[in-house]
């Protein structure tokens, strides 16, 4: 017998064949190996986000812009109010009425004469006026006239606060997606319990601020 060991037989008679190794077998240690282009953003998937936040740029600052119109609708709008509160207080007769417009976009239009008997004209009057109405009415000189009621007074003020509220929300949404896009490690700094706080403080200060000055507007 020689010294050497010798190779286990099957129980054919051959040689037991050993475990084959399999191609292209794992090498790392915690995983499957990586792909080269791994963590590489592909330019089509760069070129889609770049896309997305631009359209969402966009956006948000129509929403801006429209809560700045909002806003300077409502100064003007307050402005008129406080014009016709100076305005004196006619008793207007009406002689007559007319409906102009289709469906939701009906618009009233009547005609009457002061005490004096001078022409009067009221465009947008309430559909209760009917001929013989005699009426508490703001007159300008020109002879047009209107009434100014709580609910004039509620819409305006909302107007002119939900602008600056349209504007605010509009402009965060644009740095989040700005920040998101272009600076993404700086995103945890914007959701801060401290700095959403500061914000709602500011926005409900804003707020208050806008609703007092826009009042004091109409009815000074």
């Amino acid at each position: 017998m020689s010294g050497k060991p010798q190779a286990k037989k099957s129980p054919s008679g051959g040689p037991r064949a050993g475990r084959p190794r399999t191609a292209g077998t794992d090498r790392t240690k915690h995983g499957p190996t990586p792909r080269r282009d791994a963590g590489r953003d592909r330019p089509g998937r760069r070129s889609a986000a770049l896309a997305a936040a631009l359209l969402g740029a966009l956006f948000a600052l129509a929403g801006v812009a429209l809560g700045v119109a909002l806003t300077v609708a409502g100064a003007i709008a307050s402005a008129e109010i406080r014009d016709r509160h100076h305005q004196p207080v006619l008793g207007m007769t009406v002689t007559e009425c007319r409906t102009t417009g289709e469906y939701r976009n009906l618009t009233r239009h009547c005609r009457g004469t002061d005490p004096a008997g001078r022409p009067l004209t009221y465009d947008g009057a309430p559909d209760s006026y009917r001929p013989g109405t005699v009426a508490d009415v703001h007159c300008a000189p020109d002879g047009s006239c209107t009434t100014l009621g709580v609910g004039r007074h509620a819409v305006t003020a909302l107007i002119t606060t939900g602008g600056p509220l349209l504007a605010g929300a509009c402009l965060c949404a644009l740095t989040v997606i700005l920040t998101r896009t272009f600076a993404p490690t700086r995103l945890p700094a914007l959701r801060r319990p401290t700095l959403i706080r500061r914000l709602t403080a500011t926005a409900a200060a804003v707020l208050t601020l806008t609703l007092t000055a826009d009042l004091l507007l109409q009815l000074t």
